[in-house]
């Protein structure tokens, strides 16, 4: 029945705002998305000793559009995409709703150990840095702030809503935009546009994203081509030109290597990165949540689903808010990878990469080059020199057992809005 209103709501909006369309644009364009059926999420921590429950009561609405050459269509929109609360001690907790529109919870109940995507930051009022717990394993490790208990989502109404949005979510420490511009032009602060001031290099420019290594454990019949590179005083953290990698991992000729099979095949035999694409986006931006060693965990459908994966994360120097002007001029930025204290154990580095930015060169014209100097806890592991890229211009290998993948992925979706 609940599922039944949902879709008959759906439908209505729809056909609202097809039949306005020949008159001007419908209210859903002009003014924001008419929301129309919500679900409660209940977030249970601990941050340190003090317990924290983050209550989020989502909204689900529909967004009509067309592509040029193609019909009219609708698509459900959730909002809050992420939603966070200030600690006692001013640091900040904040959790991604998952994207449950459409989905009858009482029938098809979110998973028991259902484990949303959840961010800690030192400053509750500055958000442009953040740490993404990426794994179970993440919650019990020394450098953790957190401890997951549990995660809930249940129907809720209109008024709950309405109640919700009078109280708890003015507690939000996401800095909050035009609500036309949020949801109509998918405009947020993870997206940067509207929060910078005039002249700012962020202003219209850079998402915000998070950014790890997943550790990939290479198989035992691939350990000679990787280690055949391996310099002589067999150091644990090397690097690898990626014009070796390359043909390895994206099987550049796939119907004569199979590379990556193997490696499929290593990772299930030591039951790591099941349904991880290490090549591709990882799911969390999705709002699906983490898959845990259950199985479970994550409400996504399909194949992918990541989360048992092991990442480290990393920050690079180019990264705002820390990066200045001298980047333009400097020969070399450094990146920072940490694994001391289990960081290394499913944790994510969330900012703005201004790489783009410092190393923009006139159209046509080369892009100027930089040394890269990779260090790992603070102890410089290599440097690669006059890379073109951005950081690391090199892949890092492991011994000869693993290495070491990029693993991004931006804090906004296509279907999410903040309010």
């Amino acid at each position: 029945m609940a599922l039944a209103k949902r879709l008959l709501s759906l439908t209505l909006m729809v056909g609202l705002a097809l039949g306005l369309a020949a008159c001007g644009p419908s209210q859903s364009q002009s003014d924001g998305i008419k929301f129309g059926w919500f679900y409660r999420m209940v977030v249970d921590l601990s941050h340190g000793d003090e317990p924290l429950s983050i209550e989020v009561v989502i909204a689900c609405g529909s967004q009509v559009r067309q592509i040029l050459g193609e019909g009219r269509s609708a698509r459900a929109l959730w909002a809050p995409y992420i939603y966070g609360v200030r600690t006692g001690n001013g640091e900040g907790v904040l959790v991604q709703s998952p994207n449950v529109c459409d989905r009858d919870v009482t029938k098809k109940p979110v998973p028991a150990d259902f484990m949303p995507v959840v961010f800690w930051t030192p400053d509750a009022g500055n958000l442009e840095f953040l740490v993404a717990y990426l794994n179970e394993r993440a919650y019990e490790q020394p450098v953790s702030k957190l401890t997951f208990h549990r995660a809930t989502v249940t129907e809720a109404t209109e008024a709950d809503h309405k109640a919700w949005r009078e109280t708890k979510w003015k507690d939000n420490i996401v800095p909050i935009g035009d609500r036309r511009e949020d949801q109509v032009n998918a405009r947020s602060f993870f997206r940067g546009e509207g929060f910078f001031p005039a002249g700012d290099p962020n202003k219209s420019l850079l998402r915000m994203a998070c950014f790890s290594f997943l550790r990939v454990p290479i198989p035992p019949d691939l350990r000679e081509l990787v280690g055949a590179h391996w310099p002589s005083d067999r150091p644990r953290y090397w690097l690898l030109d990626w014009r070796v990698v390359r043909p390895i991992i994206f099987e550049e000729n796939p119907q004569e290597t199979r590379y990556w099979e193997r490696f499929r095949a290593e990772a299930a035999r030591r039951g790591v990165l099941r349904g991880e694409e290490p090549r591709g986006l990882p799911t969390f931006y999705e709002g699906t949540g983490v898959n845990r060693s259950s199985g479970v965990g994550s409400i996504g459908v399909g194949r992918l689903a990541s989360g048992q994966g092991l990442r480290i994360p990393y920050r690079v120097e180019t990264g705002y808010p820390w990066a200045t002007e001298r980047m333009r001029t400097q020969g070399s930025f450094d990146l920072h990878a940490d694994t001391d204290g289990g960081a290394d154990q499913g944790f994510a580095y969330c900012y703005r990469d201004m790489f783009g930015y410092y190393f923009a060169t006139p159209l046509g014209t080369p892009r100027r080059a930089a040394d890269h100097r990779i260090f790992i806890d603070n102890q410089l592991i290599g440097t690669w020199p006059e890379s073109t890229t951005m950081a690391p211009g090199a892949a890092i290998i492991e011994r000869d057992e693993y290495i070491w993948l990029n693993n991004d992925f931006d804090l906004t979706h296509e279907l999410a809005r903040m309010q």
